[in-house]
């Protein structure tokens, strides 16, 4: 009897120690997967920050494609060397995004094309540079031959205003040299010589005066151009032949006369026979020409 409590105080504490061991591998197995569970969690956590990070970056690698894309586009048409070379950056430019677009949110695909494009701006960026330079070179030229041409367009200027004072001197010495009559007196004359005032009685008109001194005219043989206007405005000669040059236009004539001209006082008569005239009663207007000018006027009154 008392054996057989020792072997049941044996047991129970056999039983005690058993359930003890059990407790606490229990107690370690709940705490290992606690443990566990809170590790997956961390690293839960830890991947979705990455792959928001991730997600971060794309979009701002599309927002830098974008902004590279804008900055070429502005340098496009601006030199015609750099536009194939730029056209090719734009379409890498359009690649590279596609590829992104549809890529994973993974951290070593977004660091591979993040170097990607910056390899991209680096060489868009040194076009753009040469673009710019290209470009100032051409507006220096441009610019150099701007003030070639103002420099141009001035001395045309000058040009035109020494041309001006060179024609305004010539004209001043041409009229300074054109010559000129004074004293100029019309008559008319009868058959026996005497001076008439009839119309009917007149068989002769006479026109004399001086052929002034000019230094500046030139000197030689001078032929002077009579013309008479009757009062019905015809012109009175003796030939129709008799035509001169005036202004553009070749006009009549009434008599003519040769002088020799030594830029000196040369006094001259011309005489019209008018008797196979019947003249008119009136104003007879007279003009004298020389070298294409008119140098002199009068007029002759007949009853």
């Amino acid at each position: 009897m008392y054996i057989c409590k020792i072997k049941g105080k044996e047991m129970n504490s056999k039983t005690g120690v058993l359930s003890l061991v059990l407790a606490i591998l229990l107690a370690l197995a709940v705490g290992f997967f606690a443990w566990q569970n809170t590790q997956l969690k961390s690293e839960i956590a830890t991947l979705q920050d990455t792959v928001q990070v991730a997600h971060v970056e794309k979009a701002k690698l599309l927002s830098n494609l974008d902004s590279l894309e804008v900055e070429i586009k502005k340098q496009v048409a601006a030199n015609e060397e750099m536009d194939s070379v730029l056209a090719e950056r734009l379409a890498e430019i359009e690649q590279t995004r596609a590829e992104l677009a549809v890529a994973k949110a993974d951290a070593a695909l977004v660091a591979k094309y993040k170097k990607q494009i910056e390899v991209l701006r680096a060489t868009a960026e040194q076009f753009i540079r040469e673009n710019d330079r290209l470009k100032h070179k051409v507006d220096s030229l441009s610019f150099v031959d701007s003030l070639k041409q103002q420099k141009i367009d001035t001395m045309t200027i000058i040009d035109y205003q020494k041309t001006q004072q060179i024609e305004k001197l010539s004209e001043k010495v041409e009229i300074g040299s054109q010559l000129r009559i004074s004293d100029i007196v019309a008559k008319g004359y009868n058959k026996s010589g005497k001076i008439a005032t009839k119309a009917r009685r007149t068989a002769k008109i006479g026109v004399s005066g001086t052929l002034l001194k000019n230094n500046l005219a030139e000197a030689g043989s001078k032929t002077l151009f009579i013309r008479i206007i009757a009062p019905n405005g015809t012109v009175l000669t003796a030939s129709n032949i008799n035509q001169f040059d005036f202004e553009g236009k070749t006009i009549m004539y009434t008599e003519k006369k040769e002088l020799g001209y030594n830029n000196e006082d040369v006094k001259f008569e011309i005489f019209y026979d008018a008797s196979n005239e019947t003249l008119e009663i009136g104003t007879y207007q007279i003009s004298i020409f020389c070298g294409g000018k008119e140098i002199g006027r009068s007029s002759l009154g007949l009853q």
